[in-house]
């Protein structure tokens, strides 16, 4: 018999896939208007403010619109109205504590943030005006957690769309009659729509209110913060190996090197981000729900972790066997080398589809400090593995490292959670994993063919039975036959 909840992860990845490919369609067309309008100089200047931004708000966050998804989730499933509002008061005035926080730091460092990242201190103003976007953008984010945890999943995909849509509106006239002084304006502005309207979405979701004494709030938030710290941590851990990785490639390869991985990356980053973000937003909340019986969860990890790979298999199908394509339409043929890094590094995305999937169920756990440990211990080795690798090998060594990584990743989170909580993946989705990796070393190998013709034919030929295998799998396995769904929606 199929088991029709599969029906429900498709249709959630279907409506955020949607939502991510609307955000990217307007990331492109803003970066190309911040770029005809501003030029290269202000397009960096954009990315700077950007990304101090991000991570102050990432530090000063402590990890909270993370796990409040957790705990909302959790008092949802359990259809308790009341500890559900308790931790909704909770999380919007811890938050509001992070949001004053993050802009008091802002604030009172904004000449040394100017200097810092400007070399000078010309820009201390822009980082004040910063300020207040950093506090808009932290409070937007626990609203998001709100809508996650309460799986509000219209609300969250409306709230995202109309946030991206509103900040290349505004961005527009500001770009054209400011100037890079338009800059941050604009992400004051987009930064608030976007506050408003997830506002409206929670109000609209939580009609009633429950009020929290000082105390309880203190002893109640305690553990959300602990959980969120190591959230925060680690994503923090991440960003510093990765600038890490790259001042070590610049400097032993050169900034050729470092363009190619790069371009590489955001490839991969693009490419599959689109259904890792998808079925991510509505599966963390799904398992926190149920985070005390293992046996559901097992089910759960087992049945979005068949979803992952079939609908990752013709994408990761085509991406590799055209690959030299992508790189030529995308970039140029100076990027050719990233190649050498595409071919292998590819995998680590396909197995940690997967593995990170396992890890959420340790977030759902609430065991911050075996998922902080295991962390750790795994960026040390990133660190290591990566540099020894590209040492020797170059690109090509950086790939394999990140695939021997992927391997490793899923061998370490597969072992933790089994050993704790018995839960593992079932035979089925071993098998379905096992073809995917058989098409993938296919498509690995089809990039290796010289002969332009020879490689476009049988390409083609792998891509096509991959995505009959894949629909196949869909409609006997998962009961959704896109086929029919297509024709009856041409139908009406």
């Amino acid at each position: 018999m199929v088991d029709n909840s599969y029906k429900g992860i498709f249709k959630s990845t279907a409506l955020f896939g949607f939502v991510q490919i609307f955000k990217a369609l307007i990331s492109i067309v803003k970066s190309k208007l911040v770029a005809l309008l501003l030029g290269p100089s202000g397009m960096g200047l954009m990315g700077i403010f950007s990304s101090t931004m991000q991570m102050i708000q990432t530090g000063a966050g402590l990890g909270i619109s993370q796990s409040a998804v957790r705990d909302i989730s959790e008092a949802n499933g359990q259809n308790n109205k009341i500890l559900v509002l308790k931790i909704i008061n909770i999380t919007t005035n811890i938050v509001l504590v992070t949001a004053i926080v993050g802009a008091f730091m802002v604030l009172v460092f904004s000449k040394k943030l100017s200097i810092l990242t400007m070399g000078n201190a010309d820009y201390t103003l822009s980082y004040v005006l910063l300020s207040i976007a950093v506090f808009v953008n932290i409070l937007n984010e626990g609203n998001l957690a709100i809508l996650k945890g309460l799986r509000k999943l219209r609300y969250l995909a409306f709230a995202s769309m109309i946030g991206v849509g509103m900040g290349l509106f505004t961005a527009v006239p500001l770009f054209y009659f400011f100037g890079s002084k338009g800059i941050v304006p604009e992400l004051i502005i987009a930064g608030s729509v976007s506050l408003l309207v997830t506002k409206y979405y929670i109000n609209k979701s939580v009609v009633s209110r429950y009020y929290v004494g000082v105390k309880e709030l203190f002893v109640s938030a305690l553990p959300m913060v602990k959980l969120g710290s190591a959230l925060m941590f680690t994503a923090l851990l991440q960003t510093i190996v990765a600038l890490i990785i790259n001042a070590y490639i610049k400097r032993t390869g050169g900034l050729e090197d470092v363009g190619c991985y790069a371009a590489a990356m955001a490839i991969i980053n693009n490419y599959f981000s689109l259904i890792i973000n998808a079925l991510s937003t509505d599966y963390y909340p799904r398992i926190a729900a149920i985070n005390k019986d293992n046996e559901k969860l097992q089910n759960e990890l087992n049945k979005q972790s068949s979803v992952s790979v079939i609908l990752c298999c013709p994408m990761f199908v085509f991406l590799m066997a055209f690959v030299d394509f992508f790189i030529i339409i995308l970039y140029s043929k100076e990027f050719i080398p990233a190649v050498d890094y595409l071919r292998y590094g590819i995998y680590w995305t396909l197995i940690t589809v997967c593995s990170n999937q396992v890890d959420m169920i340790l977030v759902a756990k609430g065991k911050s400090k075996i998922f902080l440990f295991i962390s750790i211990i795994f960026r040390l080795l990133q660190l290591f593995i990566c540099i020894v690798l590209y040492k020797q090998y170059g690109l090509t060594g950086l790939g394999i490292g990140y695939a021997c990584l992927g391997g490793l990743h899923m061998g370490i989170m597969c072992s933790v959670v089994y050993y704790l909580y018995r839960i593992r993946f079932n035979k089925d989705f071993i098998k379905l994993l096992s073809v995917v990796l058989l098409f993938a070393s296919l498509s690995t190998f089809i990039s290796y063919i010289p002969d332009l013709v020879l490689k476009t034919i049988i390409g083609s030929i792998v891509f096509t039975i991959s995505m009959v295998y894949s629909y196949f799998i869909c409609k006997n396995k998962f009961d959704i036959d896109f086929i029919t769904l297509i024709l009856r929606k041409k139908g009406n």
